[in-house]
């Protein structure tokens, strides 16, 4: 609507503009009409009474000339007549009204005709027409018209000029402004409110203007351009979607070859206790065994079995894909869980495996089976950093002095550390600028697919933390995994 006003002002603005200028050289046309024919009268009439005066003045004399023109006065109501001298130091009764320089023209026996001003400030349009008399100086009969008629008329045309004008302002502008809120107001809402829908997200509702002006070419590619955006958005979900999948899968993939170091070390695991379940089968196989061995041997075949399900529970579980779901998870739980899954390997590869001190509760907004997955995979990497053997220690506290990197979206908040270091080999520095990229790693074909390190980055980019890398080659490695610390009950 603020733009009809302004429209609507600026083509008032033109048009008064106009008007007036039009108004303005119409009345100055009128003026001059009206002076001319002011002085087309005086002249006729100068023209009549300079024959008399002429004749008057000849036959009878100066008196009876000038007395004619004093009687001629009284019959002109809008007009007087005088006898003026045109030289120097004549009488104040017949001193012209103008300064002689003025009147030059008529030595030459012409008519001269100006316009001069009162002292009272009123305006008169004098007429001069030479008469000469024999043996006599240079005279004139001076006409003087009032042009207060004239004035009158003026101010009258640009009384109504003005009301015209004022008219057409009062008009204009309601007539703009009811055809303005129809025409502009009200497709111009509509447009405005349909992009404010698609700058919120919502690409279902569509606006369609009709007519072949510019505000329905505007709705039409406004129209266009919500197609486009719903479009885009469509393809962009699907492509995230699939990208969501083969992360997954990958990450899968993963698990699924973590698992299988993992299962070596439990089939050694599992194969006491299947060694003590077979004796004890023998045993009670037995004939005239007592009564209290038999249920001691079978309250043993029972532990044991307890045993190989929680073993093959646990793994299950791992290996199992299931959907990230994060929550508020206690960091310490997490450590609890990967201890069983990892304890086969460590015995067999003879590594010693130390839990510090941690706090009594440690939450962190997360997906406790992604993490899970992370702390397996960055042990696991220690373990083969030790092919002799070794310590490997876990740590997770709360980071009081923590540099942040430029990544991270939100750097002001608390953070929680959870901390692998091993005594391994170490990392060369070339090797630690690639050691997250994916496919990437210094195995022997087939003992590593390149992604453990990889994907524990991007599940703890996901997460809003990140992984810091200390390595000394020789001196072993440390990792430290930085997650957000959750608010009891919520995010962090």
């Amino acid at each position: 609507m603020r733009l009809t006003i302004k429209i609507t002002l600026a083509i008032l603005l033109g048009v008064v503009l106009i008007f007036s200028v039009y108004s303005y050289l119409s009345i100055q046309r009128e003026r001059e009409q009206l002076k001319r024919n002011l002085s087309r009268e005086a002249r006729h009439i100068g023209e009549s009474l300079r024959v008399i005066v002429t004749e008057l003045w000849q036959q009878r004399g100066e008196d009876e000339a000038l007395g004619f023109l004093l009687r001629a006065n009284q019959g002109y109501s809008e007009t007087l007549v005088r006898w003026v001298w045109i030289r120097e130091n004549s009488p104040l009764s017949h001193q012209p009204r103008v300064p002689l320089a003025h009147l030059d023209r008529l030595r030459f026996e012409e008519t001269v005709t100006l316009m001069a001003a009162s002292d009272e400030g009123y305006d008169f349009l004098l007429t001069y027409l030479p008469v000469l008399i024999p043996g006599e100086d240079m005279g004139a009969i001076e006409l003087t018209e009032s042009m207060e008629e004239m004035h009158d008329y003026i101010q009258e045309s640009l009384r109504r000029s003005a009301i015209v004008v004022a008219a057409l302002v009062v008009s204009g502008l309601l007539l703009m402004t009811v055809l303005g809120s129809i025409w502009v107001g009200r497709p111009m809402r509509k447009l405005r409110a349909q992009a404010e829908r698609i700058g919120t997200g919502d690409f279902t509702t569509s606006v369609n203007l009709s007519g072949s002006d510019e505000l329905a070419e505007l709705s039409s590619t406004i129209e266009r351009m919500r197609g486009q955006l719903a479009q885009a958005r469509d393809a962009e979900q699907a492509a995230q979607a699939a990208k969501f999948e083969a992360l997954e899968k990958l990450r899968h993939t993963e698990r699924l070859a973590t698992l299988g170091q993992l299962s070596a070390g439990m089939a050694h695991e599992l194969g006491t206790p299947l060694n003590v379940i077979a004796g004890r089968a023998k045993l009670i196989a037995r004939e005239g065994l007592p009564a209290e061995d038999i249920t001691r041997s079978a309250n043993i075949i029972h532990e044991q079995a307890q045993r190989m399900t929680g073993i093959m529970r646990q793994l299950l579980s791992f290996a199992r894909r299931g959907e990230a779901r994060k929550q508020p998870v206690d960091i310490n739980l997490v450590i609890h869980a990967v201890l069983p899954l990892l304890e086969p390997t460590l015995n067999k590869q003879q590594v010693e495996f130390c839990v510090e001190d941690t706090p009594s509760e440690l939450l962190v907004y997360a997906d406790a089976a992604q993490l899970q997955q992370v702390l397996l995979n960055l042990i696991l990497n220690g373990i083969h950093a030790m092919p002799a053997g070794g310590k490997i220690t876990l740590s997770c506290f709360a980071a009081t002095t923590v540099t942040v990197p430029d990544s991270v979206a939100n750097p002001d908040q608390s953070w929680a550390c959870l901390q692998v270091t091993d005594e391994g080999s170490g990392i060369d520095p070339e090797v630690q600028q690639r050691m997250f990229d994916p496919f990437f790693t210094t195995k022997d074909v087939g003992e590593g697919t390149g992604l453990g390190l990889s994907i524990a980055y991007g599940i703890i980019q996901e997460h809003g933390g990140w992984i810091a890398v200390d390595s000394v080659p020789g001196n072993g490695s440390s990792f430290r995994v930085y997650l957000p610390l959750a608010c009891r009950g919520g995010a962090a």
